[in-house]
């Protein structure tokens, strides 16, 4: 039996990335979406012509009745899950006077308690494995304009750490902090270049660069804790 990966936020960007790149590693894929579902089975497609099994599972990452669902779902198609990547995010530069408490419950539901109890989920269906948490390299500043995602993918580091001591030594934990890697959707090349310039590195990420850290972390058994920053020196700034 292959291992078995589930991706959330699997059908576009970074996740449509590591699916893939984790297909050709040898993983058969659980691709979680929201509501790309065309690109889900595009990617699914893909995914099956490598020789790899492929499940899209839909649904709201919002919904607390889901993640018990999905991880059991998951298990009963393709089998124990070996790797966990949270990567299901939303981006949005809302500053402190201007933030609801909608937006408070979304980004919190999405960036904290989708990966807390999906993580409770997978543990008490599989007695070894990891989980990587897609964080980003704002967690180590404060970044006022975008003031609920920064303090809810701040809340995600530390969730992070707190399951790589709980949930070890049979699953390891980790985190993966980019930086300037893409721009957000409805932004261009200007945004993301402008951002890069302020970087030691002066220039944006590639995709290949976070696939590699991913690589990295799969690879190797002993680390655990870990936060991984592949954003170009931008949180130094």
């Amino acid at each position: 039996m292959n291992p078995v990966c589930l991706v959330t936020g699997g059908a576009k960007r970074l996740g449509r990335a590591m699916a893939l790149m984790l297909a050709n590693a040898g993983y058969d894929i659980a691709l979680h979406y929201h509501a790309s579902e065309k690109s889900a089975y595009e990617i699914k497609s893909e995914i099956k012509a490598l020789g790899r099994r492929c499940f899209c599972v839909q649904g709201d990452l919002r919904d607390p009745q889901f993640y018990t669902r999905c991880i059991e779902t998951v298990t009963q198609t393709l089998g124990t899950i070996s790797l966990l990547i949270n990567n299901a995010s939303i981006f949005e530069k809302i500053c402190f006077k201007d933030s609801k408490q909608k937006t408070f419950d979304d980004y919190f539901a999405l960036h904290l308690r989708a990966p807390l109890f999906l993580a409770q989920a997978y543990a008490l269906n599989a007695k070894s494995g990891a989980i990587i948490n897609m964080l980003d390299s704002s967690v180590d500043v404060y970044a006022e304009d975008a003031f609920i995602y920064t303090l809810s993918k701040k809340s995600l580091k530390d969730l992070t750490l707190l399951l790589a001591k709980t949930l070890a030594p049979g699953i390891r934990v980790n985190g993966i902090c980019p930086g300037p890697i893409l721009a957000p959707e409805g932004e261009g090349d200007a945004y993301l270049n402008a951002i890069s310039e302020k970087t030691p590195m002066k220039r944006p990420g590639t995709v290949e660069d976070i696939l590699n850290a991913v690589q990295y972390l799969m690879r190797s058994k002993y680390i655990n804790g870990e936060i991984l920053y592949v954003d170009g020196g931008q949180r130094l700034s």
